[in-house]
């Protein structure tokens, strides 16, 4: 029953950012979508493994691999984005 309901979470998940960002509500750069992403892959991928669907697993943990990526790039980028404030001594 846990795995099922993991994979149910995970599988909304994606299917609600996929839904968001098509409806434009977020954008592919956005770090919710990528936290979606990475979240339902981890949860759907987990509940293969204890299904023992190795190819499913697979999948799933690949698409939460690449939703990481995005969270990474998306600090990133806005750690750039952020002014430094800097003080002078005069």
């Amino acid at each position: 029953m846990f795995a099922a309901a993991l994979g149910w979470l995970g599988t909304a998940g994606t299917f609600l950012a996929y839904a968001m960002l098509w409806r434009g509500r977020l954008t592919s750069e956005s770090r919710l979508y990528a936290l979606l992403n990475m979240a339902g892959g981890l949860m759907a991928g987990s509940a293969c493994v204890l299904y023992g669907a190795w190819p499913s697993a697979a999948s799933n943990l690949a698409w939460a691999a690449l939703g990481l990526h995005g969270v990474v790039r998306a600090y990133r980028r806005r750690r750039l984005e952020t002014p430094v404030l800097t003080t002078s001594v005069g």
